[in-house]
């Protein structure tokens, strides 16, 4: 049973002829998205990068904090990441029946570039370099946490609303649900940090 229809996420040319995928199925910076189920799929694909990513940067985070507080907190949160990947990972496995044809022609569905996290990473690394004080990079680092879950948040509230105009089924909404009840417990805790 197709949960999400994703046969025209995928074309195989544009009207010009050419692909409009290269050779790892990483789409590029502006894929034609012409329709909701296009949109939803290049939007879980974007949250599911930025999942991976945030999953490796809030171990370092734990590490390099001074206060007790934000490391627990980085430490506790890399935690729900990675169930939250896993849930990421399932909704993949929801669609993925609809996307067999794609993965016969080498168009492998996963993860893509989300450039608003490297570049907030790197102004994280480049400022948290200028510091001297170590508890100045925790203020920092905090701000970029709450930077990252109002992201996440940003993100699954147009997943949200995607599928509730395509109407699709709680197998794949209420991971999404859940996942964004988690985003905003984890921002309402980075906010009531002591700074």
């Amino acid at each position: 049973m197709r949960l999400l229809d994703t046969s025209a996420c995928f074309p195989e040319a544009s009207h010009d002829g050419r692909t409009h995928f290269a050779h790892d199925g990483v789409l590029p910076s502006t894929p034609m998205i012409d329709h909701e189920r296009a949109l939803f799929v290049h939007t879980l694909r974007e949250l599911y990068h930025l999942e991976a990513e945030l999953e490796n940067l809030q171990a370092e985070l734990a590490t390099e904090a001074t206060r007790e507080e934000l490391e627990e907190y980085y430490m506790a949160h890399g935690e729900t990441t990675s169930e939250q990947l896993a849930r990421l990972d399932a909704l993949f496995d929801e669609i993925e029946g609809d996307l067999e044809a794609q993965l016969e022609s080498g168009v492998e569905p996963g993860p893509i570039e989300d450039g608003p996290l490297e570049a907030l990473r790197a102004d994280r690394d480049e400022l948290v370099g200028d510091i001297q004080d170590p508890m100045l990079a925790d203020v920092v680092d905090a701000e970029l946490g709450r930077t990252i879950e109002r992201l996440e948040l940003s993100r699954l509230e147009t997943l949200l609303t995607l599928a509730d105009r395509m109407d699709l089924p709680s197998e794949i909404v209420d991971p999404l649900e859940q996942t964004y009840r988690e985003a905003e417990s984890g921002l309402e805790e980075l906010q009531g940090l002591p700074q």
